[in-house]
């Protein structure tokens, strides 16, 4: 059986083989059982091989756009090449550290993540990149919805193309955006340390400035690195955009930094400081005084004939404890000391304390300012001003602010705040300062307030009562000086009054208690003050003794003389204008200015036509005396009567309206009025009159017998009645000569020549015996043509040499006769028909603005359209009384192209602006402006003005042949009333009339 199966096999092998190798010679059997072990070595060196050039591979270098949110590149390896642009951050987590930081490549930025282990050989390799630095950085990447960062595979992997680094960098002062990835160094005094997440944040002060220092945590991982407030540190690195925007120095190599501890400063003495700028030292010395400034105080030491300043920051300056630290203390500051000779100091310390005394309020004087103070007594005031607070303390002696700036209030226990109430007593420790003129108090530290909780009893001092023979003995010291009140002046914000031939400076709040309308020149006045010299007295209070009253003054009575006096003037008043907050108030003709401080205090506000009496002082404006009103109280309403029977005489003493008979002797002009020369049997005088009060001269003139009411305070006629009229006299054209001046005459004779001089008409009139000017105020739109035959009367006056009548009635003027041919009317036109117009003709038109052009043009427009016309200066109306948006009356020679006359219509007044508010949009427009002078150009045919009213500065551009003989200087307030204008970009206000500008 088994060998039948054997065969069986064999004979089905033999079968295969004629069937598969048909044709073939049977081949010599081959033994394949070690096929399979050569197949696996070959394999195994194939792998090798493969993993050999893998790694000889580089990964593909990739742009960031292409990689960011591409799900298809998930944990692909690629090359990203780009410059670093965050600070290396470093977490902890489990005790393993991390380390990211940020490269863009121009597409955009992806995070570089670092972890343990490979991280901590990064940074105990120093292989840290930083801000700047270029590297190319073999990563994985991990994309995720909304976010995508790498892994750096391994070390090697991070290429550092180029370093941002330096071995010498710059030493600077203080840091800008524009170096920004740069390398520098800083040096400087260590004022503020925080241990943030991201490493140690410093605050170096340079001197000039305060730089920001990031030591990073990268570089503290494995590294010990000690520094303090006041210590020296000298500290490279490169220049980092915190949030893009606050320039930062970044620290990259712990070993190039260094530090000084402060303690360690040398010893200097305060006669060599100076001499040693950059050096960090010490300095002893005695306390002489404390100032602020920009955000620091300044610490004046004294070795008894050298003085340093040392720039302390507050929190060093809180060391000193006012209430046992006094001026007299000798201590110790450390620094660096600057290039300007001032130390920049970062530690301070007592060594020798002398305790501050508690003084009298009122014994606190000007000459002690900067020193350490301590005062007791009642709140008398609590203010809150922004975050700071503000108390006013009294205690008996005097009151004085005490100021607590913010930093020093958030020191202040909610305990002592809730005991600083009106009424209770509290203890004050700080510095002397003078603030608008008045002393206070600055507590730097929390330490300096202490409040008590109870009322403390009023203290009391007896100061030297002395004269001004004495002063000298007195010299810095507070005293009570008395003497006869002379006179008062203001300068700079200071008020300072004559007594007894010495100056006495005073501010506005002391001087409130002279009321000149009680109190005038020759008044026994108290001034408590520090004696400065033998002739200045610093005052702080003042007190009337003995007040002798001022004798009433009529307005015409106050002169240039008078300069300083203090004066009571009564009168009406005639005018009251708002200048800018201040009022002038004009009594009769003589203005009294009242300063925006008072006007806003005024309980009574004068109204035109009021009688009042007015105190103040004498002050000279422009050449011409004003008083100025500085009391609130000292205005008052008097009460009126009508008028009483008097004489000529009776108008010297009376201070109501008069009725008076009297000869009218002459007439004569004095703007905007007439001034009219009376008499009766007690004597002459003149007195003004509105042209409407006045008579028709062909019906009653000079020599006419007039009744009439006089306001003997103001010189005026307020009311006008002929008693016995005598027309004025008819007299031939050549006989009217200047003996004549000021009587009324009248002629008839034939016009001979016409000319309309702006509103005004000017004639020439001969009636055969020679010619006589006649000049007609308003005038001109009379129809008077040559050859026409005119009667008419007015006042004889001169004008450059030659005789004139003046007719100041227009009632005065009859017409006789007109020409043969020809029409007396003046054509009325649109201003559409002007290019089409001929002859001389009349516009009624809106005034939309003021250019100029070899020449002023006026741009005016009606219902048919606009129009540019040129305009003689002379011509132009004074725009505080009818600037642009008026309507005027032009008459305008269309042959010559030429306004003629300009009369107003209806007028608006320029506006009146803030400097800041002038701008370009007002091209042409007129407007009012006000402020002081910043500075003062004067060219060839101009001068250059900039003004500022605190809004902000406008240029004031006055020609030379406006601005004539007037002089400007900074410090100065002017007013100027003109049109805006521009140059290169610039808004301009130009004035046009000499009369527009006002200087104060």
């Amino acid at each position: 059986m088994v060998s039948n199966s054997s065969r069986g096999n064999d004979n089905s092998k033999e079968e295969q083989k004629r069937l598969y190798y048909h044709g073939l010679k049977e081949q010599k059997k081959i033994d394949v059982s070690r096929l399979k072990y050569i197949s696996l070595i070959i394999a195994v060196l194939g792998v090798a091989l493969i993993l050999i050039a893998a790694q000889g591979a580089q990964a593909p270098l990739m742009k960031v756009n292409d990689v960011y949110g591409n799900y298809l590149m998930n944990y692909a390896v690629v090359r990203i090449n780009g410059t670093v642009v965050t600070v290396p951050y470093v977490s902890q987590s489990g005790g393993k550290l991390t380390v990211t930081f940020t490269v863009d490549d121009g597409t955009g930025q992806i995070d570089v993540r670092v972890y343990s282990p490979l991280a901590d050989e990064m940074l105990e390799k120093g292989v840290i990149p930083f801000p700047g630095d270029n590297v190319t950085a073999e990563v994985q990447l991990r994309v995720r919805e909304t976010y995508t960062y790498s892994m750096l595979q391994y070390l090697e992997g991070l290429r550092f193309n180029s370093k941002l680094y330096s071995e010498n960098p710059q030493v600077v002062k203080s840091l800008t955006t524009d170096m920004a990835n740069t390398y520098v160094a800083v040096e400087g005094i260590v004022t503020e340390f925080s241990n943030v997440s991201s490493g140690y944040l410093l605050t170096v002060d340079t001197g000039e400035s305060e730089v920001t220092v990031l030591v990073p945590k990268v570089l503290l991982v494995f590294n010990d690195f000690n520094v303090k407030v006041g210590d020296m540190i000298y500290a490279p690195g490169i220049v980092y955009l915190y949030k893009g925007t606050s320039p930062e120095i970044v620290v990259r190599n712990l070993s190039q930094v260094s530090v000084t501890p402060i303690e360690e400063a040398p010893l200097v003495q305060i006669s060599e400081a100076h001499g040693y700028p950059g050096m960090v030292m010490a300095v002893k010395g005695s306390l002489a005084g404390i100032t602020y400034e920009s955000g620091r105080y300044v610490v004046t030491l004294t070795d008894g004939q050298n003085y340093l300043d040392a720039v302390v920051p507050r929190e060093i300056l809180a060391n000193l404890d006012p209430f046992r630290v006094s001026s007299e203390s000798t201590i110790k500051v450390a620094g660096k000391m600057g290039d300007d000779g001032r130390l920049v100091a970062a530690y301070l310390a007592v060594v020798e304390p002398v305790e501050t005394e508690f003084r009298p309020i009122g014994t606190l004087t000007s000459d002690m300012l900067g020193s350490i103070v301590a005062v007791r007594g009642n709140i008398a005031e609590v203010v809150r001003i922004g975050s700071n607070l503000k108390l006013v303390i009294d205690d008996g002696t005097g009151k004085i602010d005490v100021f607590i700036p913010s930093a020093t209030l958030a020191e202040i226990s909610n305990e002592t705040m809730d005991k600083l109430k009106d009424g209770l007593g509290v203890e004050v420790g700080g510095y002397l300062e003078e603030y608008r003129g008045a002393l206070e108090v600055v507590v730097y530290t929390g330490s300096g307030i202490r409040a008590l909780g109870e009322p403390v009893p009023p203290q009391t001092i007896e100061l030297p009562k002395v004269n001004a023979s004495q002063l000298a003995d007195y010299k810095g010291q507070l005293v009570e000086f008395v003497g006869s009140l002379e006179s008062i002046t203001y300068v700079d914000g200071t008020y300072y009054l004559t007594v007894d031939g010495v100056k006495v400076s005073l501010s506005r709040d002391a001087l409130l208690n002279l009321n000149p309308i009680e109190a005038g020149t020759g008044s026994q006045v108290v001034v408590k003050g520090l004696v400065v010299n033998e002739s200045l007295v610093k005052g702080e209070n003042l007190t009337v003794e003995v007040p002798v009253a001022p004798v009433p003054l009529k307005p015409d009575e106050v002169t240039t003389e008078m300069e300083g006096q203090l004066v009571v003037v009564v009168g009406k008043v005639t005018d009251v204008a708002n200048l800018s907050g201040n009022l002038k108030i004009t009594i009769g003709s003589l203005p009294i200015f009242v300063p925006r401080t008072t006007a806003n205090e005024l309980a009574y506000v004068p109204a035109e036509g009021d009688l009042v009496q007015v105190g103040g002082y004498v002050e000279i404006y422009q050449g011409e005396p004003e008083v100025v009103l500085f009391h609130p109280l000292a205005v008052e309403k008097l009460q009126q009567s009508g008028p009483v029977e008097g004489t000529v005489s009776d108008l010297e003493t009376a201070v109501e309206p008069l009725l008076l008979t009297v000869t009218w002797d002459s007439i004569a002009y004095q703007g905007p009025d007439y001034a009219l020369t009376v008499s009766d049997s007690t004597g002459s005088t003149t007195l003004l009159a509105e042209r409407s009060l006045l008579l028709n001269p062909l019906e009653a003139g000079t020599g006419s017998t007039l009744k009439i009411v006089a306001d003997p305070l103001s010189g005026r006629i307020t009311q006008l009645e002929v008693s016995k009229a005598k027309p004025s006299p008819l007299l031939s054209t050549g006989a009217v000569d200047l003996s004549m001046k000021g009587k009324t005459v009248a002629v008839n004779g034939t016009v001979v020549d016409v000319a309309v001089i702006g509103s005004s008409l000017k004639l020439r009139v001969d009636d055969g015996s020679g010619e006589i000017t006649v000049f007609i105020p308003g005038g001109a739109d009379l129809s008077v043509e040559e050859g026409q035959s005119v009667l008419l009367a007015g006042y004889v006056d001169e004008y450059n040499g030659e005789v004139e009548i003046v007719v100041y009635d227009l009632n005065a003027v009859v017409v006789s006769e007109k020409p043969s041919g020809g029409s007396a009317e003046t054509n009325e036109v649109k201003v559409a028909e002007l290019s089409s117009a001929t002859g001389v003709v009349n516009l009624t038109v809106v005034w939309d603005g003021l250019s100029y052009n070899n020449g002023y043009v006026m741009k005016v427009h009606d219902d048919s359209g606009s129009a540019e016309l040129p305009v003689p200066r002379e011509l132009l109306p004074d725009p505080r009384e009818a600037g642009s948006g008026s309507t005027l009356r032009i008459t305008y020679d269309a042959d010559a192209k030429k306004v003629v006359s300009i009369t107003v219509v209806e007028a608006v007044p320029a506006e009146e602006l803030k400097t800041g508010k002038v701008t370009l949009d007002l091209l042409g427009k007129t407007v009012v402006v006000e402020g002081t002078v910043k500075d003062v150009y004067v060219g060839s045919s101009f001068i250059k003005l900039t003004v500022d009213d605190g809004s902000g500065e406008l240029v004031v551009f006055i020609p030379k042949s406006v601005a004539g003989d007037m002089s400007f200087e900074k410090g100065q307030t002017v007013r100027v009333a003109g049109y805006v204008s521009e140059y290169k970009g610039t808004v301009e206000v130009i004035p046009y009339r000499t009369d527009c500008i006002e200087v104060r």
